[in-house]
């Protein structure tokens, strides 16, 4: 074995498996939540604790973790939306890399999809491994043996990843802690898979004290957390409950008003008196405040306004709406003056303009919800002139009054960096009506909005009058309309991209369709009139296959809304089909290629007349061998439909997996 140093902490391999490491680093680091880190760039700048802020809680955090008589190995920092529990937990993180212990840290956003659970023990190995060598040596071994590793379910990623490592094979025992910090519990997906973790996690501290792992998690206090942690009492572990108006909080929000306020007057040293604000003025905000650092911290963000550019003016607006608010905060009611500052935000929105900022914030929430199976790039502002048909000047028009709520990139990153709302708390105030009132947003009216734009733009693309080839060029042509200058390769690239997400998208909500017949008319009219044939032309292997089986495998639905019809293999037609509009595909399980790894699913679609024939011939000899093989005849529009089947490769269908099927589309218009 060979030591190297000047790794973070240290590096060790083993010679053997040298070559090795970069594979399995790079197999690990495709599974993690992306962007998680503590000092991720898609964090940036992340949330810390302003300079001479929460001293005393980051203290007593500091004194516990290097306590190595500590009875507790898991510490649970809890509290209300907008206390700043992030801020915390970035600021220990940063403390713990100084130090070099830190293990593994993960930032939680369902906003910015950083929320899937089955990644969080992933995403905390690969953390480790990057740091730690034995570890990492450990991680090779295991994977090079099985990387079927990184699909199993969370118990099994736990004791793999965790269990195996640090208590079968004592790795780090007797020398220095690690932590591990997982931040935003309450804001990965499914209310169980929260509730397995904490149980995981909490079971390990206690029964293994041994191990070199120290656990920070923190989290909103929701119901389900609450009695997962009180269930887990006997197990041991340190909550710290952060509340909003406790003389501590409230001290700490003064500091940072005070800090913020002269940062402001020398950035604005020209239009701003060098004793604003006043004494009154300045104490009338703390008391609004009241303890909660996203109030102080969405008040600056509006004073400062670059847009506005008059910072005493937005202050005085803030005065005005404190004033006229008139609340104290309460444990019953904590963000009263904070839902008055966003209604006062909402309120600044020309009439005009607010039913397309709706729109735009309406799609920023609903994306962030995992079923919404929507891709990254839609959230970008290119992505949403492109969806909503809108040009860029419309866009930053609707969202000028929304840059202390939302971060809004500038033109020239437009088609790499998302618009993101700023913190948690705008986006609860919007969708729940009893606290925005007009300007209520619903996720279910945001959610039939981008589908209906999602349809109607590929049915545009994808017109009576386009042929199938032509699809992708059609989709271009209306991206460039859409722009006010030569578009650069990368554009060219972001909008070739967009156009294959958004036929996922669509592959993917046509079956949630078919599940859920009787919602959103005004979705399944504008289902009717998409182009089958066109679409599945696009599809590739994994979503040929997806949809094949989505529709072989309906329950019910999708017959009664006029979309399907069930017959058998031997009532097709095949004479009709050709190789470019007309052009039958399958999807079969087999050898990739020769940079793939292992096996995979592969497309075959005849590109000449010689292998259409051969096609047309193999199904022929499947229709006379299995005749009665069920068929699916789907779309709306009859020119359009296509035929769609499984072709069982084994004689026990029921111990088959989706690598035991040929998954055949077949255009089938309706006049065949």
């Amino acid at each position: 074995m060979t030591v190297v140093e000047g790794d973070q902490y240290t590096v060790t391999y083993v010679q053997g498996n040298r070559n090795l490491m970069p594979q399995i680093m790079k197999l690990l680091s495709d599974h993690i939540i992306i962007g998680a880190a503590h000092d991720d760039s898609a964090r940036v700048p992340p949330p810390r604790c302003h300079p001479g802020t929460r001293i005393k809680l980051i203290a007593r955090i500091t004194t516990w973790f290097n306590d190595e008589a500590r009875p507790e190995l898991l510490l649970w920092i809890t509290g209300p939306a907008g206390v700043g529990k992030s801020a915390v937990v970035q600021t220990f993180a940063e403390y713990l890399v100084e130090a070099k212990l830190l293990g593994a840290s993960i930032f939680c956003s369902r906003p910015n999809k950083r929320n899937n659970p089955y990644r969080i023990f992933i995403t905390i190995a690969y953390q480790v491994a990057v740091r730690i060598g034995e570890y990492r040596e450990f991680i090779i071994e295991r994977l090079s043996l099985d990387p079927q590793l990184l699909n199993r379910d969370m118990a099994t990623q736990f004791k793999t990843f965790i269990f195996e490592p640090f208590v079968e094979k004592k790795i780090g025992a007797g020398g220095k802690r690690w932590g591990i910090l997982l931040d935003g519990l309450d804001e990965l997906e499914g209310e169980d898979a929260q509730c397995d973790i904490i149980r995981l996690i909490s079971t390990f501290a206690h029964e293994h004290r041994d191990a070199p792992l120290v656990w920070i998690i923190a989290s909103r206090p929701e119901p389900h957390i609450c009695n997962t942690f009180n269930d887990a009492a006997d197990l041991s572990h340190w909550s710290e409950y952060i509340p909003i108006d406790s003389t501590e909080a409230c001290n700490d929000v003064e500091r940072f008003l005070r800090s913020s306020f002269a940062m402001t007057r020398r950035r604005f040293r020209q239009c701003v008196p060098r004793d604003w604000p006043s004494d009154i003025e300045f104490l009338k905000l703390t008391a609004a405040a009241s303890g909660l650092f996203v109030y102080a911290e969405v008040v600056m963000q509006f004073i400062r306004d670059p847009d506005n550019a008059d910072p005493v003016s937005q202050f005085d607006i803030v005065l005005l709406v404190i004033d006229r608010s008139g609340a104290i905060p309460t444990k019953e009611n904590p963000f009263v003056q904070l839902d008055a500052l966003y209604h006062e935000i909402m309120s600044s929105i020309s009439p005009k303009l607010w039913p397309t900022t709706k729109r735009l914030l309406g799609l920023l929430i609903y994306i962030g919800n995992p079923s919404s199976y929507a891709p990254v790039q839609l959230g970008t502002p290119r992505g949403i002139s492109i969806l909503f048909g809108l040009t860029r000047h419309v866009i930053y028009a609707c969202l000028l009054k929304c840059h202390s709520t939302v971060r809004v990139p500038g033109w020239k990153v437009a088609h790499k960096e998302k618009l993101t709302i700023l913190h948690a708390s705008f986006a609860d105030y919007l969708k729940d009506s009893s606290r925005s009132g007009e300007f209520h947003v619903g996720d279910k009216h945001a959610k039939e909005d981008m589908l209906c734009s999602l349809l109607g733009v590929w049915n545009m693309c994808s017109g009576d009058n386009i042929n199938t080839a032509s699809v992708e060029s059609t989709w271009h042509r209306y991206c460039l309309k859409l722009d006010d200058k030569t578009l650069s390769r990368a554009i060219t690239k972001f909008h070739a991209t967009l156009f294959y997400d958004m036929v996922f998208c669509l592959r993917q909500w046509i079956w949630v369709l078919m599940r859920l017949p009787t919602e959103a008319p005004t979705l399944r009219a504008q289902l009717h009139q998409v182009h089958m044939i066109k679409l599945c032309y696009y599809f590739d292997a994994y979503n040929l296959r997806d949809f094949v089986d989505a529709l072989v495998n309906h329950k019910s639905g999708a017959n009664a809304i006029g979309l399907l019809r069930e017959v058998q293999l031997k009532e097709l037609h095949l004479g009709h089909l050709d190789w470019k509009d007309m052009s039958p595909a399958h999807v079969r399980h087999g050898k990739g290629s020769k940079t793939s790894k292992g096996s995979e699913f592969i497309l075959h679609r005849p590109r000449s007349s010689a292998v259409l024939k051969t096609f047309i011939s193999e199904l022929e000899s499947i229709q006379e061998r299995s005749s009665e093989i069920k068929v699916i005849i789907f779309g709306g529009i009859p020119e359009g439909r296509v035929a769609a089947f499984c072709l069982s490769l084994t004689s026990e269908p029921g111990d088959s997996k989706s690598e035991d099927f040929t998954y055949y589309v077949i255009p089938y218009p309706q006049e065949v």
